[in-house]
């Protein structure tokens, strides 16, 4: 199970409140770049790895939300992350999704789909949303140990 840092709850926050405030029918608006987002975390600039390029603490810290968040049966928050030159996320994004399990069909367009997934999500303002999706993969879970056990007792 996924727990997150204090840097990793600041960056869950911000962006789980971007996300809240978004309009589903404009998901690109609600993206930060990876220098705003440092900017958002560390204001002072404290954590060079944090607020300036090459962002070499971000980029973990932004991957360890997206397992925290799909652990809990939600979409990658870092979706809403994106280059400032492109304004789209860096090939890591989709490497992630990958090395998650999720089902990346286009790669060219997995990105889209997860914004519109997040912004979906947290945008409804309900938290019974939030409890039910974490309750959803906990069940999944005990229902594949489940065929496990049910596996090995007929081996």
């Amino acid at each position: 199970m996924v727990t997150l840092t204090p840097v990793e709850r600041d960056i869950h926050r911000v962006l789980s409140n971007r996300a809240r405030q978004a309009d589903p029918m404009k998901p690109r608006e609600v993206c930060l770049t990876y220098k705003q987002l440092g900017l958002l975390i560390d204001p002072e600039g404290q954590n060079a790895g944090m607020s300036r390029p090459p962002f070499r603490t971000m980029f973990p810290a932004l991957g360890n939300v997206s397992r925290y968040e799909v652990q809990h049966g939600r979409p990658m928050l870092s979706a809403l992350v994106v280059a400032q030159d492109t304004r789209v996320p860096g090939p890591g994004f989709v490497e992630l999704a990958r090395d998650l399990g999720l089902p990346v069909s286009n790669p060219d367009t997995y990105w889209e789909e997860e914004l519109r997934g997040v912004v979906s999500f947290w945008s409804v303002h309900d938290p019974v949303l939030v409890l039910d999706s974490a309750i959803d993969r906990l069940m999944d879970e005990l229902g594949e140990i489940k065929a496990a056990i049910q596996r090995l007792s007929e081996a």
